[in-house]
């Protein structure tokens, strides 16, 4: 019996191994500036030819362009000062900045790429590619498809066609134009005219001796914390541990209103405790 029951446990570990798709991994291949990861709750300063890995919060100096790309075929060029998250379902949050994101996945079953932003999801089509803006924090977006078609979550669903842009301000219906504006063109870093190409990787990275640069500070995930993104359900679960550290507990006491999820772990509910009750 004890026979059997190893067979069986082993067929279903096989079939979930059979039946989980792929994880495409993710590697920086060019940044013209220092590029900040928070991975777990650390800084790390990784360079190119460095592996990124799933919830690593990706942050943009002040200047230039960085290229990450993975094993599935899509390239991600972002501008200066972005934010993006790497989730391992295929999504990426768009926090703050400028993503061009070009997804061509020839593999039998290509996972659909999904771009997270505060004003909805977007979908994009294979052999697509498209340019999103979230510039500031006043919650805009705007979307360029350079090619394929791409939908934004909306009610009802908002589909982008190749070469159309797509604007979201404020509480104003979504405005579609067919060509990109002169603004958002003005706008736009001038690297993402020109179409994203795979770029060679480092045969030997050294992910492997990355060292964390310092614990996280209050500061370093503050915007992610106040998001509407789907991904700040996760965060208090992910960075209470810092609470140990005084000024980081202060920073979350003091903005404790706009952080309602953080209060269980600031002040965990008491536990019973069992006693013993004597009679005389």
């Amino acid at each position: 019996m004890a026979y059997r029951l190893r067979t069986w446990t082993l067929g279903f570990v096989l079939l979930a191994a059979l039946s989980s798709p792929a994880r495409a991994a993710w590697t920086l291949v060019s940044a013209d500036s220092p590029v900040t990861v928070v991975r777990a709750t650390n800084v790390f300063a990784p360079g190119a030819g460095e592996s990124l890995r799933a919830d690593d919060l990706v942050l943009l100096s002040q200047q230039g362009v960085t290229q990450i790309q993975d094993d599935d075929g899509t390239l991600v060029a972002l501008g200066a000062q972005s934010r993006v998250m790497l989730q391992a379902d295929g999504h990426i949050a768009l926090l703050r900045g400028w993503m061009k994101i070009a997804y061509a996945c020839k593999a039998a079953s290509c996972p659909q790429r999904v771009v997270e932003t505060e004003r909805g999801a977007i979908r994009l089509s294979t052999s697509a590619a498209a340019i999103v803006a979230t510039p500031d924090d006043t919650g805009d977006i705007a979307v360029f498809s350079e090619s394929g078609v791409q939908t934004l979550a909306l009610k009802p669903p908002l589909t982008i066609n190749a070469g159309s842009f797509a604007k979201l301000s404020g509480s104003a219906p979504a405005h579609i134009l067919p060509r990109p504006s002169s603004a958002f063109l003005a706008a736009m870093p001038a690297a993402f005219r020109d179409a994203l190409q795979p770029l060679p990787t480092d045969a030997t990275p050294s992910s492997a001796a990355l060292k964390p640069l310092r614990p996280i500070t209050y500061d370093d995930i503050a915007p992610w914390l106040t998001s509407t993104l789907p991904a700040r359900k996760r965060f208090a679960a992910r960075f209470h541990t810092r609470l140990a550290d005084s000024a980081f507990r202060a920073s979350i006491e003091s903005h404790l209103n706009a952080l309602p999820d953080w209060r269980v772990f600031l002040y965990p509910p008491t536990r019973a405790v069992n006693r013993t009750i004597r009679y005389p």
